[in-house]
Formats: structure tokens, sequence, C-alpha cells
């Protein structure tokens, strides 16, 4: 049976996650994002641990990534289920190269619930830290009023930025706006803007596979002026005559400096029940004829 996401509604939007901007909020960690691990998973399926996340798989996952020389690993959402069993910076002590994680932690159910998320990264001393995301997102634009985008892209966006990179989870890419009329992608609220020079890559993990072809027009729309856009979801999910939405590709896309074709980015082999690839940032690439 199909577990569906349960968020909290405000506004008739959905909010990722219950960490809100405050003044009292400390700044992020100051990433710097050279080759970045990207996993998913089938959220439908549960491991031999009991659990349907990444729990299970993620000691060896890290371990994986960071024999590849990766700094930075990225999760599609509906991550991992907390829980005092379960301790991530177990995973943490010997890896060499890996200096920041980013996941969402769950409570997996009959409807799955977003409790918020996090990224581990390495300090000085190789002391490992938590930060937690500030909240107060959207998944779509159908029904957040103009202000709330706004006050979004003011407040929540600023400590998102993580060095050079600013995460932007799932939908919230649809904070730049797409106009039928003009059959293009616009900044009306100034999300793209809004981000420094310094941002070169954009993470967007996700819950599911967004079908529509905006969707990527969006991404390719914040790629733009030489930056990374790095999206990556669940498979698992089905529609309404419970066919699976997976698509045939990677649960991924990658999108650089506004080009029309997307980045390819092979999955790995593995024994884990996951999918992996490896993005360099600034290495030669191969680009997606299809698209």
């Amino acid at each position: 049976m199909l577990r569906t996401l349960r968020l909290r509604q405000r506004d008739k939007t959905k909010d990722f996650g219950e960490a809100t901007p405050s003044a009292k909020t400390e700044p992020g960690p100051r990433l710097k994002v050279a080759k970045i691990g990207i996993v998913s998973r089938d959220y439908r399926h549960e491991y031999e641990n009991g659990f349907r996340d990444f729990s299970e798989a993620f000691p060896d996952i890290l371990k994986r990534l960071d024999e590849e020389g990766c700094d930075t690993v990225l999760f599609s959402l509906y991550s991992i289920v907390p829980r005092k069993e379960f301790d991530p910076f177990r995973s943490m002590r010997l890896l060499r190269n890996i200096k920041a994680v980013l996941y969402e932690e769950f409570k997996d159910g009959k409807k799955r619930k977003i409790k918020g998320s996090v990224v581990l990264y390495r300090g000085g001393h190789n002391k490992w830290h938590q930060y937690r995301l500030p909240g107060g997102g959207f998944a779509s634009l159908k029904g957040p009023p103009k202000g709330r985008v706004e006050w979004f892209v003011q407040h929540v966006i600023p400590r998102r930025i993580l060095g050079n990179c600013c995460a932007i989870l799932c939908g919230e890419s649809n904070g730049v706006r797409w106009s039928q009329e003009r059959r293009r992608v616009e900044d009306v609220f100034g999300l793209r803007r809004s981000l420094p020079k310094e941002v070169t890559v954009v993470l967007n993990p996700g819950h599911d596979r967004m079908i529509p072809y905006q969707m990527k027009c969006k991404r390719r729309f914040l790629s733009q002026n030489d930056r990374w856009v790095i999206s990556v979801w669940n498979r698992g999910k089905r529609d309404s005559s419970h066919r699976r939405r997976d698509g045939t590709k990677p649960p991924w896309t990658v999108f650089h400096n506004g080009k029309k074709r997307e980045i390819v980015v092979e999955p790995m082999p593995n024994q884990m029940g996951v999918e992996i690839g490896i993005l360099k940032i600034g290495g030669a690439q191969r680009s997606d004829p299809t698209t």
C-alpha cells in the first residue's frame, strides 16, 4: 500500500520541516562542494533492519563514497527515521574525504511525516557537528500568498546558504515561476537573485519524481550564471492507477549554466539496495542528447 506524504498545512502549502528561522538561528557551515555523491532508493522497500530508510546501508554508502574521494553526500528525502539505536556520527569516524552529509529525518507509517533536514559536517579538529536546516518552505505555488514566498526568500534562503552551495528542498524550486503566457520561467519572487555569486551549487533533494516539463525548465533556469543544480529523488511513487512513476532514467537530474541538455551521471554498481551517482563539479561532463 502506497504510503503518502503527510505535511503540516499552512496557507494551503506544504511546510518542509519543523525548524523555522529566527534571530537565534546560528549560521550554517561554510562548505566547499567539489565532488558529490548522489544517493537514492525505493522508499517502499523495507530493509533487513525493518526500516524503510537509508539507515541499514548508511555506513556502507559513506564508506564507498569516501573511497571514491567525495567531499559531500546528498541523499534523496525521506532519508532517515531518527531513533536512539541509530547514531549517524558512528559512521563518520573513519571518513577521510567526506566533509558534509545532507539528509532528511521523517516519521514512517501509514502516512509519512517530515521532521526536518540536517547537515552533518566536519568542523575544526576533525570534529563532526549537526546543522538543522530552517524550514518554512513550500511544495508548490498553488495557494501561498506572494508575501509568504518573498518571506521565504528573505528569511529562509540566507540560512540555507552553506558556503558555495545552497539547499533548496524538493518543490521549493517552484519559487521561480513558469509563465504559461510567455512560455518561460521568471524570477518573480527574487529566488535566483537572492543567491550570491559564491553559490555555485544548488542542492535540490526531493521526495518523488516530478514529471511536469516545467520542473526541468525551472531547474535549468536556476542553473544559469554558471551554477550547478543537482536534484535527486526516491523511486516508488505510484499514480492514481497504481502504476509506478519512476521512469527509465536514474532518479536524479543535473543542470549546469542554463544549458538545455542535462548532465549525465551514471549509476554506480553496488550491492546495498540503493542507487548512487558521483558528480565532480567543474570536471569533464557528458550531456544527455535526449533532453
